[in-house]
């Protein structure tokens, strides 16, 4: 709730945004609060010898713009070049930033001045007498109000034989190359211990009795709770700094890199950044049942945010919209949740059996069969011909059958419940990784509670919204509306249905599609008839043997194998452990697990994965590309999830390329967190 609150508390801030439009190009130009300048440290520049440069920002009292990690609200400051041909450029150089309180948040960030730091690198020939290096800047603002500013800027050089130094700039340089975090060994290890992170680091070279004061800032966002005070404990060992975890933490160290900056009592408060890599250590993974119910309860609640639940949950409102007795609708909303909560035990009962007699599966493998994957096209598509209006099955019936609820109904919500929590399957949220590979290493009572927790979480917001009276009355009155909205939730039916057709081609090819379209066709048939002579009970045993039959069709499927292969990405190369070990050997190792059925795996891959930045960053920094392809069952893929205490998909795995373990992602990706873990390496 105290995450809750600061989120809504910044969208109020954001409201407040006022536009911006840049002034024209030009190597300085004058925003409302920020005065951006590109400057160079070179006089004149050298074929072949790299320089350094600067977006300069000079920013008005009492505004602040931000650092790579923002903090709790807020967002980096981006340059996009464009540079001449054989010129490249390095990622930012971010100076360590201070805390900026803004009422219960706290942003990471810059007041007054700074001046952020890039390496450019020309080619060894160079025709020109001189050069233009072009850049588009966007930054955020704030103060009691956040602006969006930008602007063009452009700074000429000359080329010579010899490169020269900018004197008007070599003071502003320096300092800022002292706030730089420093690239030395230190040892840190982090873990988790009653809710809270211990960080302990040993500091070479720095006289405990001289710190004042000691700050971390996290490279990956919402790790940590931003706003909770830092504690640091000083003792022989080093220094322990008490954290508490943020809404996305999990026992992964690569997520806890980041910058320690210590304030020494010398010269009036000399700081000094350095880059931490803690190790997670072994007390860290023993996450704690209570944690993990925590964890699996918030997971599940994310869920039904999820584009694989929201069809089936969109009707089911719909349905409470068009309900009328308050008592009725209390006893659905209980009904459903007993579903889903049903449901998930059964999943973690079956899961837990099979792992137990050896079977190397994880979370989303019942979607690993292409029966199941089918069964769950037709129930999409014959919910949308219903609510397209092609046939009535009436609005409170979302679940397996029109017999389900012709009494009161009931069995319908339970069975929605059923439903929701099968097509959940293909999502992983954040928390769940962390709690679910915490409950299969665990006794079976604890894993049926920490399942139980998930589905608790994933049917609590639709249980208050039925129990609630203050909610109830929200709710908008039945009228024509419903009709339009009710044909609309159709297509996305539809879309489920199309996108379960292609993972049924992924898992089987052509021939298995064939089975399923003619199984479709048949089951349409069979509604169709059922329509034009529902008296009749010839009619109504021949709709049924039709049922059967295209029931029947997806049996087929399971003997099915795909006759072609799934294409990756550019560059990507199918996943093994001799592959990466090979892979390792020569340079830095990104390793993507995958499934075609997870909708969290395919957004990550269109947002962050396949854009031409992430694809550049990989090849400029040597980066090779491994995809594990979950789809179908494959034993050496669950074991890898299971070396980093997963049971699905996705896992985002980073090898630095020097012998050090892997970075782990969030299983939620941006372009902005990928290119960010790239630029750390």
């Amino acid at each position: 709730m105290e995450r809750l609150a600061r989120l809504l508390l910044f969208v109020l801030h954001l409201a407040s945004f006022t536009s911006v439009s840049a002034e024209p190009a030009g190597t300085e130009v004058r925003e409302n609060n920020v005065r951006a300048t590109l400057i160079a440290e070179a006089m004149s520049i050298e074929p072949g010898e790299p320089f350094w440069v600067g977006l300069r920002q000079q920013i008005n009292p009492g505004w602040h713009t931000y650092w790579r990690n923002a903090g709790d609200a807020g967002a980096p400051t981006k340059l996009h070049w464009e540079l001449p041909e054989g010129f490249s450029a390095s990622d930012i150089h971010w100076p360590f930033p201070e805390r900026i309180p803004y009422g219960p948040l706290i942003n990471f960030g810059y007041h007054d001045e700074v001046l952020l730091l890039v390496e450019i690198t020309p080619p060894e020939r160079i025709p020109e007498q001189q050069v233009v290096l072009a850049a588009s800047a966007e930054w955020l603002v704030c103060e009691e109000i956040c602006i969006p500013e930008d602007a063009d800027l452009e700074i000429f050089l000359p080329v010579a034989t010899t490169a020269t130094k900018d004197e008007r700039y070599r003071d502003l340089f320096a300092n800022t190359r002292l706030k730089l975090p420093q690239q030395v060994p230190i040892e840190a290890s982090a873990e988790v211990r009653e809710e809270k992170i211990s960080l302990a680091i040993r500091l070479p070279g720095l006289e405990q009795n001289r710190i004042q004061r000691i700050d971390y800032f996290p490279f990956s966002e919402d790790v940590i709770d931003h706003a909770a005070e830092q504690e640091p404990v000083f003792s022989e060992s080093g220094i322990h700094i008490s954290l508490k975890p943020g809404w996305d933490f999990s026992s992964e160290s690569s997520l806890m890199d980041g910058v320690i900056v210590v304030t020494e009592d010398v010269g009036g408060g000399l700081q000094t950044a350095m880059v931490v890599q803690p190790t997670m250590s072994a007390e860290s993974l023993e996450m704690s049942l209570l944690t993990a119910i925590a964890f699996a309860f918030l997971g599940g609640m994310i869920l039904n945010l999820m584009p694989c639940v929201f069809p089936v949950l969109s009707i089911k409102i719909l349905s409470l919209i068009d309900s009328s007795s308050g008592s009725s609708i209390r006893l659905h909303g209980i009904a459903y949740f007993v579903g889903v909560v049903a449901s998930f035990l059964v999943v973690a009962i079956v899961l837990l059996v099979l792992r137990a007699a050896g079977e190397q599966i994880g979370w989303g493998f019942q979607l690993q069969s292409p029966m199941i994957v089918a069964l769950l096209a037709y129930l999409f598509v014959v919910l949308g011909f219903s609510l397209s209006g092609f046939f009535q099955i009436g609005l409170s019936w979302t679940g397996i059958g029109d017999s389900l609820t012709r009494s009161s109904g009931y069995l319908g919500s339970f069975s929605t419940g059923v439903l929701a929590s099968l097509v959940a399957a293909p999502c992983t949220a954040p928390f769940m990784g962390a709690a679910l590979g915490f409950a299969v290493t665990q006794s079976s009572v604890t894993a049926l509670i920490v399942f139980g927790a998930l589905g608790a979480g994933m049917a609590t917001p639709y249980l208050a919204l039925c129990i609630t009276p203050g909610l109830l009355n929200r709710l908008p009155k039945p009228s024509a509306w419903m009709v339009t909205l009710k044909e609309l939730l159709a297509f996305p039916m539809y879309a489920s249905a199309v996108w379960l057709i292609w993972v049924v081609n992924i898992q089987t090819g052509t021939d298995g599609v064939l089975y399923l379209l003619s199984g479709l066709l048949v089951l349409s048939f069979a509604i169709w008839l059922s329509q034009r002579a529902a008296g009749s009970y010839a009619i109504k045993i021949l709709v049924g043997l039709l049922v059967l039959l295209s029931l029947a069709a997806t049996t087929f499927l399971e003997t099915q194998n795909a006759t072609t292969t799934h294409s990756n990405e550019s560059g990507a190369i199918p996943y093994s452990k001799e592959t990466l070990s090979k892979a390792r050997s020569k340079g830095p190792v990104f390793v993507n697990f995958t499934a075609a059925w997870c909708i969290t795996c395919k957004v990550n891959e269109l947002a962050a994965l396949k854009s031409d930045r992430v694809m550049q960053a990989f090849r400029e920094k040597g980066i090779t590309y491994l995809k594990g392809d979950w789809t179908n069952e494959d034993p050496a893929i669950t074991e890898a999830l299971a070396e980093f205490s997963r049971t699905g998909v996705p896992l985002y795995l980073l090898y630095p390329g020097d012998g050090r373990e892997a970075k782990v992602l969030p299983q939620i990706l941006t372009e902005t967190i990928v290119l960010d873990a790239i630029s750390a390496l």
